[in-house]
């Protein structure tokens, strides 16, 4: 798999899992850097998460 592709699936993940598990998302939006450390995404990725997470809670 390409590692765009692998990149997309894992984004997905972590949103999905930030939609479904309430305590995930609130450690994702108190301390991104922390809880995305342990995830194989580039730094754009990580950006995309935190943007997606934070427009979804306002």
């Amino acid at each position: 798999m390409e590692h765009r592709e692998k990149e997309a699936e894992i984004i997905s993940e972590i949103l999905l899992k930030a939609a479904s598990e309430p305590e995930f998302r609130n450690s994702l939006i108190r301390d991104p850097a922390n809880v995305l450390k342990d995830y194989d995404v580039s730094p754009q990725a990580r950006m995309v998460i935190q943007r997606t997470i934070v427009d979804l809670t306002q």
